[in-house]
């Protein structure tokens, strides 16, 4: 809350995901949250993230990437505000699978992070990406995760503000 001399105000922050897969109509196939470490406590902050933006958005699969884990929600809509929301499961991505930073986003590791992520995903559209990931986490993915993905456009939610921009 801001109060400007009688009037107060509620002040809301937008949230927005990283990264969506978007149908070719506009839909959200999938929401994907990027975090750079997996310390418990913000693990679960960020599942409670997506979960509230997967409700906001209708959109009933999201990716929770955690540092190196990979956490897949799935909301089943059968009970409303995303209280149907769950885990499905969770694997580990090697931090060998992600291609190199974008040379744009040096010095910013999140950014470094975020978009390498996107570029993983892009990538996933390819038979030959999907074969080389670990079983774990290509059973996690498995194959309706890697459909959503070759049928929509994987783009970033929001801009991304690099060094060049300044």
């Amino acid at each position: 809350m801001t109060t400007l001399g009688d009037v107060t105000i509620a002040v809301m922050t937008a949230v927005h995901p990283d990264i969506v897969v978007i149908s070719p109509d506009g839909e959200y196939l999938m929401i994907v949250e990027v975090k750079l470490n997996d310390a418990f406590t913000r693990h679960q902050e960020a599942i409670d993230q997506l979960k509230h933006l997967m409700a906001s958005t209708s959109c009933s699969v999201g990716l929770l990437i955690c540092g190196e884990r990979v956490v897949l929600l799935r909301d089943s809509f059968e009970q409303s505000n995303g209280e149907s929301i769950s885990i499905v499961g969770e694997a580990v991505l090697p931090d060998s699978l992600l291609p190199p930073a974008d040379h744009q986003w040096q010095g910013n590791r999140y950014l470094e992070f975020e978009s390498r992520v996107q570029q993983w995903l892009e990538k996933l559209k390819l038979v030959s990406s999907v074969k080389t990931l670990p079983n774990d986490l290509g059973r996690l993915l498995g194959e309706p995760i890697i459909s959503l993905l070759r049928l929509g456009e994987v783009r970033a939610a929001g801009p991304r503000w690099s060094k060049v921009a300044k």
